[in-house]
């Protein structure tokens, strides 16, 4: 009876186990993908906000150039940059999108949503002093035009930009690397119970080997038992 019970279960443990294993296998291919999503949002998220950063400051610099020089050179680069920033030109990585669009493309949190209307509010007053400047340059009032772009106030909305969106960035990728790292929590726990469940379906086969074993010698223990009898 023992020996029946034991290979029922045994039996019955086996398939169980196979079920269960491609139960988390599928887990564990579904995290695996949610961690290579989660780093590749980073990824593009940092991307994304690098660039904002990086086109605003060209822009200041280009403006402030040709505020000085008066180079047309420095006017079309200006221009350039601002096409990229309003997507009517490709940028670097070869997308062409606005930094609104950008913008909303990504999940974002309110705090990290308030830091970049706090630059997106200084950006807009920038535009507007550049272009002045712009105006004033073109029709050949240079000086004017340099106290436009040249002064604490344009220094201060520019540094009001840097700030914000370097904080923003802090903000967005410790989020992002928290998601990381419980995606990769998740990976790890449904690697350890891939590794429990085939450890167990190896010792469920070695005991239904070593059961299947067994049987001749209860057979003839029973047949012993029962001629004993008589």
């Amino acid at each position: 009876m023992h020996y029946k019970g034991a290979l029922r279960l045994t039996l019955w443990l086996v398939p169980g186990l196979l079920l269960l294993g491609a139960v988390i296998l599928w887990l564990l291919l579904q995290s695996q993908r949610e961690l290579e999503r989660a780093q590749q949002a980073r990824f593009d998220y940092f991307e994304a906000a690098n660039q904002i950063r990086m086109l605003s400051g060209q822009l200041s610099a280009r403006v402030r150039s040709y505020a000085y020089t008066g180079s047309k050179r420095d006017l079309s680069l200006y221009y350039h940059v601002l096409a990229m920033t309003e997507g009517r030109h490709a940028r670097v990585n070869g997308k062409t999108i606005s930094n609104e669009q950008l913008l909303q493309s990504m999940a974002l949190t309110r705090e990290e949503l308030s830091l970049l209307e706090r630059a997106r509010q200084a950006t807009l007053t920038l535009a507007r002093l550049e272009d002045e400047a712009l105006r004033l340059t073109e029709a050949g009032y240079a000086h004017q035009a340099r106290q436009k772009v040249f002064n604490a106030d344009y220094d201060s909305y520019s540094e009001l930009v840097t700030s914000s969106v370097n904080q923003f960035i802090g903000l967005l990728l410790k989020r992002l690397d928290q998601n990381i790292e419980q995606e990769r929590l998740q990976h790890r726990y449904a690697m350890a119970a891939m590794i429990l469940i085939f450890v167990l379906l190896i010792l469920c086969i070695l005991v239904l080997s070593w059961l299947l074993r067994q049987e001749p010698c209860a057979v003839d223990m029973s047949g012993a038992e029962q001629e004993s009898t008589f």
